[in-house]
């Protein structure tokens, strides 16, 4: 996975990405398909960070330079500014529907993720007891295909 370095929130990022690469395989291995989701949409969120935050606008990595976290920035408004930086733009992602970019359905791990919370899961009437491998497989494609476009465009 993605090694961060010569910034102040390079090593916090790195330990963030190890702890959730790990999570999502332990729960993928104990085959718990909705905690295995919610770890690649926490692990999607941390790149997005680690690219804006740490990595935006920083040519010589300068530690100086890096952006304070902002309280109020959400996976939403990091999807937006990948989709703006056309950082998932090429990627594609095939399912029975035909093919998509990966910037419209890569939103599906930020609304999954959504339901931790329980006002939102009952509101939507979101049992995570029912949450499928076939719906974690299908998250878990969309995380790769976005995961194939940062490759290519910062590891």
């Amino acid at each position: 996975m993605a090694k961060l370095t010569c910034t102040v929130h390079g090593d916090q990022a790195n330990a963030l990405i190890h702890y959730w690469t790990e999570q999502h395989r332990r729960e993928a291995e104990a085959r718990q398909w909705f905690m295995a989701a919610m770890a690649l949409g926490c692990l999607l969120e941390t790149f997005l960070y680690s690219y804006f935050i740490i990595w935006s606008g920083d040519d010589d990595n300068d530690p100086m330079k890096d952006e304070q976290i902002p309280d109020n920035l959400v996976l939403n408004d990091l999807l937006d500014a990948a989709k703006q930086a056309d950082l998932l733009a090429p990627g594609k992602f095939k399912d029975e529907f035909g093919d998509h970019a990966v910037q419209d359905v890569v939103h599906e791990l930020r609304l999954l993720r959504n339901n931790i919370h329980a006002g939102v899961a009952l509101r939507k009437g979101f049992d995570p007891a029912k949450f499928t491998k076939k719906d974690y497989m299908r998250l878990r494609k969309i995380f790769a295909a976005a995961w194939d476009n940062f490759e290519r465009y910062w590891l």
